[in-house]
């Protein structure tokens, strides 16, 4: 009747751990499935990043571009500016004067933000490439630091869930080992078999939530 007992036992913990090893299985695989879930969101959300980075250069560089013109028609305005000039030369200036920083006014009110001139009359370009990445980041994300860490946890826990089956593969072997054994030696394998499976069930505790 105990040997009965003991092979009955045995039959139970077998099935358990085979039922154990199936689901760190089944937990590993999801894992993975989740890290390539992650990973393409990253790649999806460094495309994202990268072609606003494009086109926020090309905008940027194109108001650069405009400053440089609104600058040079100042400063030309300001030249024909000539206290030694009689009167019929100084009205041809002031006409011409007027014209040029008419230009220069119409470009600084539409074709760069004035804003982005430093005090010392330097355009900050990368100030202006930084807010409009910040303003696209508003309404896409674009970080993708954040899901290639996760796909990283993701397979570390595949892995250490993998390594985890392998526990319960010794553990199966051990138990299928008292089960088929007549001897006493069998109890040793069986609570080789019955450790090694709690191990395993540690290992799916710390794969699947301290990981």
């Amino acid at each position: 009747m105990k040997q009965e007992s003991f092979k009955s036992l045995i039959a139970v913990l077998t099935a358990i751990v085979t039922v154990l090893g199936a689901t760190a299985a089944c937990l590993a695989s999801v894992a993975v499935s989740n890290a390539g879930d992650a990973d393409f969101a990253g790649l999806n959300a460094s495309i994202r990043a990268q072609k606003a980075e494009i086109v926020n250069y090309v905008y940027g560089y194109e108001h650069y571009r405009a400053f440089t013109s609104y600058m040079r028609y100042n400063e030309f305005g300001n030249l024909m500016y000539d206290p030694a000039a009689d009167p019929e030369t100084d009205a041809r200036n002031g006409a011409i004067q007027r014209e040029v920083w008419g230009l220069a006014s119409g470009i600084s009110s539409v074709f760069f933000s004035p804003r982005y001139i430093n005090p010392d009359g330097q355009y900050d370009l990368e100030r202006e490439l930084q807010e409009a990445f910040a303003q696209d980041a508003q309404g896409a994300d674009l970080d993708a630091a954040p899901y290639f860490e996760e796909s990283d946890k993701l397979r570390r826990q595949s892995s250490f869930l993998t390594s985890t089956m392998i526990a319960f593969a010794f553990s199966f072997w051990f138990l299928t080992l008292a089960q088929a054994t007549e001897k006493n030696i069998k109890f040793l394998w069986a609570i080789l078999g019955s450790l090694i499976g709690l191990g395993g069930i540690a290992g799916i505790i710390i794969g699947r939530f301290l990981l």
